[in-house]
């Protein structure tokens, strides 16, 4: 499970339900038995394009705009949730041909809704079933040649707002649950399965973000995990494990002066 225990009902219910159906609806964290056919990589994977912050930051703190170096506008906005799991439904459902000749725009329009019409959770697609995107090699080189079009079609900022998997933010995550989701992301990174993890810190305002755990590294006493943050378009971040404490800190960023963060999976399923 991913961070609460289930009922007892729940329990005997679950032999006569699905390993999808229970991971949509209970929170229950499942590996799927078939591995993906590659894991996500950080140069080929990602968005051209970042997330912008609403608020100017500078060295973690809100300043006024006047402080920006340099000055720039800010139109994509509120959408770190969004881009995230944008690049692990490409990642899952979508197949890229470079030899062929790109879609017209209202066919690329349509199939980037059908890749993101597509709940992440569900399994990876085999690759003749994939949705094609001819003309280009990988998701940085087509979003990077046709950004607007990904940002106007991958998915709206303000049914974040509104999702189910919001509402736990109030409750405390224990040490033992902070354990379960590191064995739950190492369990899933094995199988070549990113983990797409939400960081708060409430009720402080000082990070509130999503980024996409794709590799770890393992030091005495530290896991090092690298992370595809939406708010970066060219340089991975490291998120930290420390299994002494069972705490996760995060790196220092433009818009976060670092430190521990709470961690919380999403994505999982309709209610996470």
């Amino acid at each position: 499970m991913s961070g609460y225990a289930m009922s007892a009902r729940t329990q005997n219910a679950s032999s006569f339900l699905s390993p999808l159906l229970l991971q949509a609806f209970f929170r229950i964290h499942h590996t799927p038995a078939q591995p993906l056919e590659r894991p996500f990589r950080f140069e080929t994977d990602r968005f051209a394009f970042a997330n912008e912050t609403v608020w100017n930051y500078v060295d973690g703190e809100v300043r006024p705009n006047s402080e920006r170096a340099p000055a720039k506008a800010r139109p994509y906005t509120r959408h770190c949730f969004v881009m995230v799991r944008a690049a692990l439904q490409f990642l899952k459902f979508a197949r890229f041909a470079p030899n062929e000749k790109p879609l017209a725009e209202d066919e690329l329009t349509r199939r980037i809704r059908r890749v993101c019409a597509r709940q992440v959770w569900r399994p990876a697609l085999p690759q003749e079933q994939r949705i094609i995107f001819p003309g280009y090699g990988n998701l940085r080189e087509i979003s990077a040649a046709v950004a607007g079009r990904f940002q106007d079609h991958i998915g709206a900022a303000w049914p974040v707002y509104f999702r189910p998997g919001n509402f736990p933010i109030t409750f405390s995550v224990s040490a033992e649950a902070r354990a379960r989701l590191h064995a739950e992301m190492q369990q899933d990174l094995r199988a070549g399965y990113p983990t797409l993890l939400w960081l708060y810190n409430f009720p402080s305002l000082n990070i509130n973000h999503t980024v996409l755990v794709y590799s770890a590294e393992m030091e005495e006493g530290l896991v090092r995990y690298q992370v595809y943050d939406p708010n970066y378009a060219d340089t991975p971040k490291e998120l930290q494990y420390h299994p002494a404490t069972q705490t996760f800190t995060f790196e220092p960023t433009f818009y976060f002066k670092g430190g521990s963060v709470t961690p919380r999976a999403v994505y999982r399923g309709f209610f996470e």
